[in-house]
């Protein structure tokens, strides 16, 4: 963690006060985070089984400002790294056509996010990821009520958020939370002209934040785990069931404070996409014969 950013006097020093965990535009504008996403997937049909892994690196940047609903985002990639791999093959789209598109919404201070501007996600990229909702929960949930050490809240959508013990760096309190969200449901899925499918799938999450007292989030932790089970029936011959294991870790990149004019550091404007009226050509995307799977970045 950069220097700069703690080196503020008894600004930051100050005690945390726990009515002040809110989202705020002055601790996003300029925020650079590392997201970084491995996954498990297993799916049976039948007495037939199948496993395949998938990857996840990508930079974010925002520019953020005051919104008459919360905070005004302004969001885009600066990298992105895809792959999936299956016995058959690792496949790693082409992910230029998606660096720069512009992600807009608005964050409420307590965490929930509304899309109002996805960019153009091309279909090899699509196919992998589901990068047109990449920040509906990007941002982690923040209790409406002030929590002390052991301290636990909940809601009514199955989100449960505790304080744990305070950490410490350069004389700074780091409140960390751990967050637990459970979810299950069961519907029947399919188009009008076909016959229902019956869904059932639960949602199961446990992870932790860590929280800067001026800077916000800058770091969180995420293992999720979603089972989703189709009974046979008149439109499944075989049962299916699959199982995803997800790993997730975001951090922010402290090195880039905001310069003495207001601008970020470092950074280069996102160039202009054109919109799926259109529609780019998004590259080719490549089959690699099956191998070990990609080390992982160095954290």
């Amino acid at each position: 963690m950069a220097a700069v950013l703690f080196s503020q006097g008894s600004t930051l020093r100050a005690q945390y006060n726990p009515d002040t965990l809110r989202y705020t535009a002055r601790q996003l504008e300029c925020a650079r985070f590392r997201e970084t996403a491995r996954s498990k997937i297993l799916t049976q049909t039948g007495a037939r089984d199948r496993e395949q892994t998938s990857g996840r690196d990508g930079v974010w940047r925002f520019r953020a400002s005051a919104d008459r609903n919360g905070i005004g985002l302004d969001g885009w990639l600066e990298s992105l790294s895809l792959w999936r791999r299956s016995a058959e093959a690792t496949i790693r789209p082409d992910t230029d056509g998606l660096l720069g598109g512009r992600y807009r919404g608005v964050l409420s201070p307590k965490g929930n996010y509304s899309s109002r501007v996805v960019p153009f996600i091309p279909d090899e990229v699509a196919e992998l990821a589901g990068m047109a909702t990449a920040l509906d929960d990007f941002f982690p949930p923040l209790p409406t009520a002030p929590l002390r050490p052991g301290d636990t809240w909940s809601d009514s959508a199955g989100v449960s958020i505790r304080r744990l013990r305070d950490s410490a760096l350069s004389g700074v309190l780091l409140p960390r939370f751990e967050v637990q969200v459970r979810r299950e449901r069961s519907r029947e899925a399919g188009a009008a002209d076909t016959l229902p499918i019956d869904l059932r799938q639960s949602l199961e999450e446990r992870g932790s934040f860590l929280w800067h007292p001026l800077l916000g989030l800058i770091r969180r932790e995420r293992r999720i785990v979603i089972e989703t089970t189709v009974p046979a029936g008149p439109a499944v011959r075989q049962a299916i069931r699959s199982r995803i294991e997800q790993q997730i870790t975001l951090t922010r990149d402290l090195s880039l404070p905001p310069d003495s004019s207001g601008q970020c550091t470092g950074q280069r404007e996102p160039r202009l996409r054109p919109g799926p009226a259109h529609r780019p050509d998004s590259g080719t995307r490549t089959r690699i014969p099956a191998g070990p799977a990609p080390a992982a970045p160095d954290q």
